[in-house]
């Protein structure tokens, strides 16, 4: 059924494409509370800000991304241009403004997302959502951060929500079988701007190996 809808979306308008997608996702969490006794608690709900907003998570499994556009209605992800290659999804990212970026053009892709991203929030996205790790990292794994969150801050000039999770201790990546288990969401207080970059990504990296 999903996958009907999601080829159809050329006759829906963009505020109807973001319903479908967070009913998507919510019926993605209620399967994997009741079949596979994965469940989740939030702290920290009350340092969100008022949108628009930046949202920089860690990064550990898909479960996130199924999650955050519950969680903030009417988000949108910056994603890795490989994905422009998934059939049907793809018009799906297209229609909800999601952003591509590419590693083997990357002052082309910067600019590519600082342009995409003003104009996201002109038009009334409440959040965008960037992973600075760049991919999926294993729990207990170190990886450096990319520049693009800090880039998004500068050009922008909106908040920053660190947010710290530990999903991929039970969504287990590229593992067909999961544990069950709750999920930590830590929502950390937001970085406002006036901050200098390197204190930016120093302030993230501490949150996401602490």
């Amino acid at each position: 059924m999903y996958f009907l809808f999601f080829s159809q979306l050329y006759l829906f308008t963009k505020n109807f494409t973001f319903k479908i997608a967070e009913f998507w996702s919510r019926t993605v969490m209620f399967m994997m509370k009741f079949i596979l006794r994965i469940d989740y608690e939030i702290l920290g709900r009350e340092n969100i800000p008022k949108a628009p907003f930046i949202i920089a998570s860690n990064h550990q499994s898909a479960w996130e991304t199924f999650f955050f556009p519950i969680l903030f209605r009417k988000s949108i992800f910056i994603l890795k241009s490989e994905l422009k290659r998934i059939p049907i999804f793809r018009n799906y990212f297209k229609k909800l403004g999601f952003i591509y970026v590419e590693k083997e053009h990357p002052i082309k892709s910067l600019k590519n997302l600082l342009i995409n991203s003003k104009k996201s929030v002109s038009s009334g996205v409440n959040s965008i959502i960037i992973f600075p790790e760049g991919t999926r990292v294993s729990p207990g794994e170190k990886k450096e951060l990319s520049t693009g969150v800090g880039a998004l801050y500068k050009n922008l000039k909106i908040p920053v929500l660190p947010i710290r999770h530990n999903s991929g201790e039970y969504w287990i990546n590229k593992k067909f079988v999961k544990k069950k288990g709750k999920i930590i969401i830590n929502i950390h207080k937001p970085i406002f701007p006036g901050i200098k970059n390197d204190v930016l990504m120093k302030k993230l990296k501490e949150i996401y190996t602490s």
